[in-house]
């Protein structure tokens, strides 16, 4: 596209978003050509344009439906062993995602748009002069930070994928594509640069301030650092024979020099300013509060916002319909079943207790949990009648009362938080001295914040502790959207599917632990089988 010189800033910025509208909208037009290879230039003169550029590519984290704003969770959740989705993800639940189905397009254009999106800002920024220099190093690194996070999400949930990293060239064809070492090698450079460049939290330089939402040194140094220990677990479960995840063999370093490099990057994260752990139960239940996002726990979301079309469809994918605690129209997408908690977590624990639904009602009905925490007895409100029981169980993390559509959530999705930092320094230092003892420490400060006992790993096997931890990331982070890419890395997708379900429902095999690329993508470029 032909790059304009614009001559008043209001101008500009109409001209940045009705062509983001444009390519973010028109599905017709898209799938005239790969969606990898979707390109514009702009001409970026200041500061202001600068910044506003880069927040266009936060933006395109739930511009459509098919991100974080709404389809991504569900496929995420679908493809875990929780429970039941939508009947639209039914392929998801049961291991049979063909390049077909209808979740996977959105969710690929989305963050192929957001890569567009990113290289165009980390290409011309760099050549504008009339912009402050450390501004100018900040936007790229916050712009390489969300290229990274794109191609993060892309290359687990697909494996290999097109890898473009400069803006698209007049006539250039589709791309094949890429070895997944090539993929995590830009991935692990983008969140190193974001790391050296991106500032502290709500930090002010030369007049300019690192506003809350944005990514931080921080935020940037906790990616990293998840990228290195899903490499490090992938390798090690596919060293062990898993053949899902048969693809990381090609990844040349040890797993065990990867779960180093993710210790070093948590520690470089847990001492930046600015985060800090609760300290009571009735705290840790307030960090998920809708009118509480970007809290000291947080270190990167995808923020929401009350004003229509800025919201994310959060509440309602995770709370009950018409129970008032999300906005109107449909709800309850995506709730646990009894087989996932009787046979995969502890439902005692304090954390799940306190992040799960206790009662609600809805227009007719009242429903209130069982005494296995398995469901809901169901009674009619106005006689107090028996009417059945509700076999799942709902989150209370995303409760937005306040939402009036479905699309007017305030509420954030929590992509990292500190505690995950924990979690990830507790299962690379076991990795690492191959004593579970050596998670003791970590994992006791994340239940010792909520009145729990500590933990101990003393005399636990390997194979015992990574179960172990496996549950201990459940009971902290239940829900966040990180279940599926943990079954999955650890080697036990079929495992854990199997017993939260039934060896039918449950099976996986390994083509499933990475989804098909969408024949609309296949079809339209020439260079992928």
């Amino acid at each position: 596209m032909k790059a304009f010189k614009l001559k008043n800033m209001k101008f500009k910025l109409c001209y940045l978003l009705i062509v983001s509208f444009i390519f973010v909208s028109c599905d017709e037009a898209l799938e005239e050509e790969p969606f990898t290879q979707i390109g514009t230039d702009f001409f970026y003169q200041n500061d202001t344009d600068a910044l506003a550029a880069v927040t266009a590519v936060y933006a395109q984290l739930k511009s459509g439906v098919g991100y974080y704003r709404q389809q991504f969770l569900s496929n995420a959740f679908a493809a875990s062993d929780q429970g039941a989705s939508s009947w639209k993800h039914g392929n998801f639940r049961s291991g049979t995602i063909a390049n077909t189905d209808q979740n996977l397009p959105n969710f690929w254009k989305e963050a192929y748009v957001g890569i567009k999106d990113a290289n165009n800002v980390i290409a011309r920024v760099a050549q504008t002069s009339n912009i402050d220099e450390e501004l100018k190093w900040r936007v790229i690194g916050e712009a390489r930070f969300l290229r990274g996070l794109n191609y993060f999400n892309l290359v687990r949930c697909f494996g290999e994928v097109p890898l473009r990293t400069t803006p698209v060239q007049p006539g250039e064809e589709g791309l094949p594509v890429s070895p997944i070492e090539d993929i995590y090698e830009v991935i692990i450079n983008d969140f190193q640069f974001a790391a050296d460049n991106c500032w502290g939290f709500n930090e002010t330089r030369n007049g300019y301030i690192n506003n809350i939402g944005r990514v931080t040194k921080a935020s940037a140094h906790a990616m990293l650092a998840k990228t290195y220990l899903q490499i490090a677990s992938s390798k090690r479960s596919a060293m062990a024979g898993v053949l899902g995840n048969e693809r990381y063999n090609g990844i040349s370093e040890s797993p065990e020099s990867y779960y180093r490099m993710a210790k070093e990057q948590c520690d470089l994260a847990l001492n930046e300013n600015g985060y800090q752990l609760v300290s009571n139960l009735e705290d840790w239940k307030n960090i998920f509060s809708a009118s509480n996002g970007n809290n000291p726990e947080l270190l990167f979301d995808v923020q929401g916002s009350s004003i229509v079309e800025q919201g994310t469809a959060v509440s309602n994918l995770f709370c009950p319909r018409n129970a008032g605690l999300s906005g109107g129209g449909w709800g309850g997408t995506n709730k646990m079943q009894g087989g996932f908690i009787n046979n995969n977590i502890d439902k005692t624990d304090i954390r799940f207790q306190n992040s799960i639904i206790q009662n609600f009602q809805d227009a007719t009905k009242t429903y209130v949990l069982n005494p296995n925490s398995t469901g809901y007895i169901r009674t009619i409100t106005a006689t107090g009648a028996a009417n059945g029981n509700l076999n799942v169980v709902y989150t209370s993390k995303y409760i937005d009362t306040n939402a009036t559509t479905e699309y007017t959530s305030q509420q954030n999705w929590h992509i990292i938080r500190l505690a995950e930092v924990y979690l990830m320094r507790a299962e690379a230092l076991a990795e690492i001295n191959q004593d579970p003892a050596m998670a003791n420490a970590d994992l006791s400060t994340l239940r010792n914040r909520v009145s729990m006992d500590n933990f101990d790993g003393t005399g636990l096997s390997m194979e015992e502790f990574r179960h172990a931890i496996l549950h201990e990331r459940f009971q902290e982070l239940s829900l966040e959207g990180h279940r599926f890419f943990d079954l999955t890395r650890m080697g036990v997708y079929d495992e854990y599917c199997r017993s939260s379900y039934n060896n039918t429902v449950g099976a996986r095999q390994p083509e499933d632990y990475t989804w098909p690329i969408p024949l609309i993508e296949s079809s339209a470029n020439g260079n992928i089988d």
